[in-house]
């Protein structure tokens, strides 16, 4: 799992190209959250649209999330288990997932008038979790309606037992 700004930059942008993989950093920034918030923002303003980002010379990136696309994080620090369910945790695994190895499960892509719609399956929810992109003219595909991801997830079997 890519836990430094600079590599993560450098990588998403030889990676941009499909939309499946700007997901997928998306996600990893999510997971950096646990440990350093301030670094997981940073990674997120690379893959969204910067309509969700404000100039911001202390990050960098040079941006912040601005507030909508910020209360994201917020829910990812309630629940690490969000993210961790869209990488190979499940609510029977204790939402354990390979930080060697992330996965992620595309069920669909719907081709939309501006951009692509992609669902994605979590570990922790029954529906799949749909996520629009668009690209830039870069050719870069940014994130641009990505707030079913951050919805919570099951509660482990230990927790459900636990009444």
């Amino acid at each position: 799992m890519i836990t430094s700004f600079s590599k993560f930059k450098s990588e998403w942008e030889k990676d941009s190209k499909k939309p499946e993989n700007s997901i997928m950093y998306y996600l990893i920034a999510a997971l950096n959250i646990e440990k350093d918030p301030k670094l997981a923002e940073a990674m997120m303003t690379v893959v969204v649209s910067k309509n969700d980002c404000m100039d911001y010379g202390g990050s960098p990136s040079g941006l912040k999330l601005g507030k909508s696309a910020k209360y994201y994080i917020g829910q990812f620090k309630k629940n690490a288990n969000i993210a961790r369910s869209y990488v190979g945790g499940t609510n029977t695994n204790k939402y354990k997932f390979s930080k060697n190895s992330l996965t992620m499960t595309v069920v669909k892509k719907e081709k939309q008038a501006k951009g692509v719609k992609i669902f994605i399956q979590s570990g922790g929810k029954d529906l799949a979790t749909p996520v629009h992109l668009r690209v830039n003219s870069q050719g870069q595909w940014k994130l641009t309606n990505y707030s079913s991801i951050c919805t919570g997830v099951k509660k482990t079997v230990e927790e459900e037992g636990d009444f």
